[in-house]
């Protein structure tokens, strides 16, 4: 992450991507793997994966464990 993606007073990171491209690029590839979103994306797996499981918790997405990697489609 890029310090100029933080907020200077909160600290706080600021994502460069929105849900709704994350949305686009699962619905374009699906089924899609966190390691190919964090590669899309240009972030780490974890910051993918906590985007991918909040769209998950909010029934936009939903996801599979296939030989211990976690596979994401749209719901």
């Amino acid at each position: 992450m890029e310090d100029d993606q933080r907020d200077p007073d909160t600290g706080q990171y600021t994502p460069q991507f929105t849900d709704e491209q994350l949305l686009e690029f699962l619905d374009e590839n699906e089924p899609v793997g966190t390691r190919a979103v964090a590669k899309e994306f240009e972030c780490s797996q974890p910051a993918a994966y906590k985007r991918l499981a909040q769209l998950e918790k909010k029934d936009a997405i939903e996801s599979q464990l296939i030989g211990g990697s976690r596979i994401w489609t749209i719901q």
